[in-house]
């Protein structure tokens, strides 16, 4: 049942590439991306959200910002982290939201 559940979830999950979920979330345009250092901090995001080694980050998945050979599998992820920091964003402005969700997340624990 589980399964079924994922799959209809994940039709709905457009998966996102490393270079425009880094851009998401830095509020990146073309000018910031060309900036010293943006590779690197694009790579930690991506190292703290996806729990893979900066390492293989920076050796394995190509060596500019689009990380073209970044695991497909990866993908998703990403799609998943913009999802829950647009519902952050968006509690962050609705007080009555924050509250709800804090709420479910002691409940979780």
């Amino acid at each position: 049942m589980f399964a079924l559940k994922r799959r209809s979830i994940d039709k709905f999950v457009k998966p996102v590439k490393a270079r425009e979920f880094c851009r998401q979330w830095f509020d990146a345009d073309a000018q910031m991306e060309a900036t010293r250092g943006y590779r690197a901090e694009c790579v930690r995001l991506l190292s703290r959200i996806l729990a893979v080694q900066t390492e293989t980050i920076s050796s394995k998945w190509g060596s500019g910002i689009d990380f073209e050979k970044m695991p497909e599998q990866y993908e998703r992820t990403l799609a998943y982290a913009n999802s829950l920091r647009s519902i952050l964003d968006a509690a962050g402005n609705n007080p009555e939201l924050s509250s709800i969700i804090a709420e479910r997340l002691k409940q979780s624990h």
